[in-house]
């Protein structure tokens, strides 16, 4: 009777240990909101990306960002996973430019360990990297479209502005009508590249045109794998296989943009 009964408690607590152990253990939705008290400073007012036109004044790819001055971009601070928003952490500025030819993007990166990535481009995401997602097709669809594209530049060393990796749609891209400038400091990065029109299927934009895209940081810390992931529009992982996530930009004359239009 005695063994019954140490065999009935043993039981018992076996199982209520478990039930702890599950409770304990039970997945929670990532906050994917920034906190309440930077909810002003963490993107929300920006609905609407510009791109900037100019079919004359273009951007010299060159490490030198002062072409980039005084242009309204917008800020990724929608965390995915990773915790909260922290500015001291990682934060982005992201700004667009385009002519007849290309598509120029401009990224100004805070991030307390900015480390060169070491992965192939289709696996960068893993370190420190960014993303740029653009189309041109506005009505509602999830599957990309033809002038759908993710594009990912991957800075590769602190030493050489010039060097770096490239893919669209997760394939690495070697061609010389791409270029890209990396400035690392202790405190971030910045990258500026001219992406052709002719890998986007692009033919060309024009002002006022309406296009939808996003913009994706991977930061990882300590040689690392990614242990952050920050939007400007969509709070989750799904950019890279659903346009729908995507926000709406808007094709804006440069020179009415210096003379204070578009803010």
């Amino acid at each position: 009777m005695r063994k019954c009964f140490f065999l009935y408690i043993t039981i018992s607590t076996i199982l209520l240990t478990s039930c702890l152990t599950i409770n304990q253990k039970r997945i929670i939705e990532p906050p994917y909101a920034p906190p309440v008290q930077q909810a002003a400073d963490a993107g929300e007012k920006e609905k609407l990306f510009y791109v900037y036109y100019s079919a004359k004044d273009k951007p010299v790819i060159d490490g030198n960002f002062s072409e980039w001055n005084g242009l309204q971009g917008i800020h990724t601070r929608r965390m995915v996973y990773g915790g909260l928003f922290n500015p001291e952490n990682t934060d982005g500025l992201f700004i667009v430019r385009a002519d007849d030819q290309y598509l120029y993007l401009y990224a100004g990166i805070d991030d307390d360990d900015p480390e060169v990535n070491t992965f192939p481009a289709p696996q960068a995401w893993r370190g420190d990297s960014i993303e740029f997602f653009f189309g041109t097709d506005t009505g509602h669809h999830t599957f990309y479209k033809s002038t759908d594209h993710r594009v990912r530049i991957i800075p590769k060393s602190k030493t050489n502005k010039f060097a770096y990796d490239f893919s669209i749609d997760d394939v690495a891209m070697k061609n010389s009508e791409i270029k890209v400038a990396v400035v690392y400091s202790e405190k971030g990065y910045q990258i500026e590249a001219a992406i052709p029109f002719s890998l986007m299927s692009i033919t060309k934009l024009k002002p006022k045109q309406n296009v939808r895209g996003d913009f994706q940081i991977n930061d990882a810390d300590n040689g690392k794998e990614r242990s952050r992931l920050i939007h400007w529009n969509s709070g989750k992982d799904n950019t890279y296989l659903d346009a729908s996530s995507w926000g709406y930009g808007k094709v804006v004359g440069l020179n009415d943009q210096k003379e204070g239009a578009g803010k």
